[in-house]
């Protein structure tokens, strides 16, 4: 019978790098651990590492280069986005809601997570990574989904910015949460407990400001 590689086996040696380093990080933090303990980890010489990162901020960047590239990967299509919101706005902020935590709670992401919460107070490159990606970013696109419901009459006219900043403060919230106060707590319990707490979050923001049918009409009229 042909022996089954492990998932370890069949990484190269960039990546065996790579997941001893979330590893060692997320349990003793970035300034704690050595080049050669990293090595030690993966079972090759220290000298070895430099054959594929530089230095040790180097692991790191690609560390916050690999959480950057998840976070795009959770985002609709414009497309996808214009399809969901015609269909339903509830249908659109479930479906997002769902991918996003699905997307942010499996193991490594939350190792990564960690990591980062914890080099933010003194990394520089990690508090612009969170200014642009946890506030940023995040907020300037929802202004432009609360505009475009605005535009589609879907919603009352308000400051959209205004929205996307009470919508996403909770998103916050729940990451502070889960991520950083219970971090041992068991990610698809996280996934479950987050969606429902966001979905609670989100009908209450819609039930806010949602033009219903009969607004709707009148709306269109005026």
């Amino acid at each position: 019978m042909k022996k089954e590689n492990s998932p370890q086996e069949t990484l190269t040696t960039k990546e065996r790098i790579f997941e001893a380093s979330v590893n060692l990080f997320s349990q003793k933090g970035f300034d704690a651990v050595s080049m050669r303990e990293i090595g030690r980890e993966v079972g090759i010489r220290e000298s070895s590492i430099y054959n594929h990162y530089k230095n040790k901020d180097a692991i790191l960047e690609n560390i916050i280069n690999h959480l950057i590239d998840e976070l795009g990967a959770i985002s609709f299509t414009d497309e996808e986005m214009d399809a969901l919101i015609s269909e339903s706005p509830e249908l659109f902020f479930e479906t997002g809601s769902r991918e996003f935590f699905n997307g942010m709670s499996n193991p490594k992401t939350e190792k990564i997570w960690r990591i980062l919460s914890i080099e933010v107070f003194h990394n520089e490159k990690i508090k612009t990574f969170f200014v642009n990606e946890l506030l940023e970013s995040p907020i300037n696109e929802w202004e432009k989904i609360f505009t475009k419901m605005m535009k589609k009459g879907i919603i009352k006219e308000y400051d959209p910015r205004v929205l996307a900043r009470e919508y996403f403060s909770f998103a916050l919230y729940l990451f502070f949460e889960y991520f950083i106060l219970k971090y041992d707590t068991k990610y698809s319990s996280f996934t479950d407990m987050a969606y429902n707490k966001m979905i609670d979050h989100t009908n209450f923001i819609l039930k806010t400001v949602k033009i219903e049918s009969n607004d709707n009409s009148n709306h269109k009229k005026s």
